[in-house]
């Protein structure tokens, strides 16, 4: 099975991998990092890189990938794949869309949610 684990740089997606890699963990589940970026891939290598340094540092299997698009649908977008577990992001990440306890991109993504969401608070 593999965990979804949206990554933006931000502390609350590195604090999401980290409880992420304790579930990977657990169950013998794959991570399946992805970062999104509005018009170049290019742009989320630095991210992906440092997220899957410590998935390595942690000996956790993993895949990654760069998605150009609407951070939402690209998340559900791969939630939707073969043997997904589910979604484990942050509660809020890099943008300030919302004034709420979820960003705009959590929102967005738990109403299209085609698998269980794992929020992990700021």
């Amino acid at each position: 099975m593999k965990i979804v684990v949206p990554v933006d740089g931000s502390i609350i997606a590195t604090n999401a991998l980290k409880f992420a890699i304790t579930m990977a963990k657990a169950y013998g589940d794959q991570i399946r990092l992805i970062n999104i970026q509005p018009s170049h891939q290019i742009l989320g290598e630095s991210t992906i890189r440092e997220a899957s340094a410590l998935l390595e540092e942690e000996r956790v299997l993993y895949s990654s990938k760069i998605r150009v698009g609407t951070p939402a649908l690209e998340i559900i977008t791969e939630a939707k794949e073969k043997d997904v577990r589910c979604i484990v992001m942050g509660s809020r990440g890099n943008g300030n869309g919302s004034s709420g306890k979820l960003g705009s991109v959590s929102q967005a993504t738990l109403a299209m949610a085609p698998c269980p969401i794992m929020f992990i608070p700021s």
